[in-house]
């Protein structure tokens, strides 16, 4: 995909059991107090190579699909709201608080990443249904009179579309090219119909 610039900013699609949009899509994009996009890391796009033995000699090299595919996010002020969305906490209203336990199950998720190359064409990586998880929550003594707060990391594990139409059978999207092609990605992948 060449050099890509930066990480513009990240949308996030809760989904219903059967696929569909479940409430307003979540989007960090560095607005004050909304959250900002700091790093992703996305690993398992292909899948490992295996040689396959013939006449005493690697007769074959077997690599068809992806491996083990999943997204490392460094995210930087998720408003609480849609950060308990993402991970299914559920507020219970008389403690004003979010329980986690047993029945804690994140939701289903579409996500777009957003970036560009040093031409300045939209990059794009789409996955189509995966759940987050944030496996860790750090505190930290404050240091002189300057807080520097620190993004926090969102695990994101995608699985294989079952959806219909172009994105079953797949697991995401690769896309670099123009902002006006770009809109057909997005709407498959964000499930908005355009």
């Amino acid at each position: 995909m060449g050099i890509l610039i930066g990480f513009k900013r990240i949308k996030i699609q809760p989904l219903k059991s059967d696929g569909t949009v479940d409430g307003t899509l979540i989007t960090l994009e560095g607005t004050q107090n909304k959250g900002a996009t700091q790093e992703a890391n996305i690993s398992g796009m292909s899948a490992d190579a295996v040689k396959v033995y013939g006449s005493n000699i690697p007769y074959y090299v077997s690599q068809k699909g992806t491996g083990d595919v999943s997204a490392e996010l460094k995210l930087l002020d998720m408003p609480a709201e849609a950060e308990n969305r993402i991970l299914g906490y559920e507020t219970d209203p008389d403690l004003k608080a979010q329980l986690i336990g047993e029945n804690t199950e994140a939701p289903y998720c579409a996500v777009l990443l957003e970036s560009e190359d040093t031409q300045g064409n939209v990059a794009l990586y789409g996955f189509f249904k995966g759940k987050f998880s944030k496996p860790d929550v750090s505190l930290k003594t404050k240091e002189g009179g300057n807080v520097e707060p620190d993004g926090e990391t969102y695990t994101y594990t995608p699985v294989t579309s079952d959806m219909e139409g172009k994105s079953k059978g797949q697991t995401m999207v690769k896309f670099l090219g123009t902002a006006e092609d770009a809109a057909a990605v997005k709407a498959l992948v964000l499930r908005t119909g355009a």
